[in-house]
């Protein structure tokens, strides 16, 4: 058996603030460990440098378009930094579990680049991030965007409208890709979700 076959899939979960996405994948997590799956969730990053290691308990991000954002040689900076650590840590823990979840991803600067301090997307960003591992499934957590806006208003509602577009038009970039309508109950959109994995 080659070593690809060894490494455990990569499920990745997208979609604005609001959407529903950790209280999708939290479901989802524990259905496979029902299951006997041995899986593990991170948020955004594998951990294999320590800046990106978990922290203890996830603050509530209040604003996450405030602050400066970064000049185009720290972007470039960052995205080698990220780049370094998704190449370096996906394989490593792909090697330790048989499913990984995800809660955000790298991909995600492609629809969201002012939440890293990004400020826009450029071509040679773009560029870039097609250098980054790729999910076997990417799931895109959405509803209408006065729905999730009343969930949530860290950013105002026209950006929430963006988004919800922009992360529809992301999962079409990607041949294994699911997007999931969350306006019914968490349960009967995580049992979508299992369903399509075909676990």
């Amino acid at each position: 058996m080659s070593s690809k076959a060894k490494l455990g899939r990569l499920i990745v979960f997208l979609g604005p603030d609001g959407a529903g996405k950790s209280t999708l994948l939290a479901l989802v997590e524990a259905e496979l460990t029902t299951r006997s799956t041995y899986c593990r969730s991170y948020y955004f990053a594998p951990g294999f440098l320590k800046r990106y290691r978990p922290k203890g308990a996830a603050s509530i991000t209040a604003n996450p378009h405030k602050g400066r954002q970064y000049s185009s040689l720290l972007v470039i900076a960052k995205i080698t930094l990220m780049l370094f650590e998704f190449c370096m840590g996906m394989r490593r823990v792909q090697k330790q579990h048989d499913i990984l979840l995800f809660d955000r991803f790298i991909h995600d600067l492609l629809v969201d680049p002012r939440r890293y301090r990004m400020d826009r997307l450029r071509w040679w960003m773009r560029a870039m991030l097609a250098l980054a591992p790729k999910p076997d499934l990417l799931i895109v957590v959405s509803a209408p965007a006065d729905l999730i806006h009343s969930r949530k208003q860290e950013v105002s509602f026209e950006e929430t409208e963006r988004q919800v577009i922009a992360y529809k038009a992301l999962a079409e970039q990607f041949s294994n890709s699911l997007v999931i309508e969350n306006t019914g109950t968490p349960e009967e959109a995580a049992t979508a979700v299992i369903t399509h994995m075909d676990i």
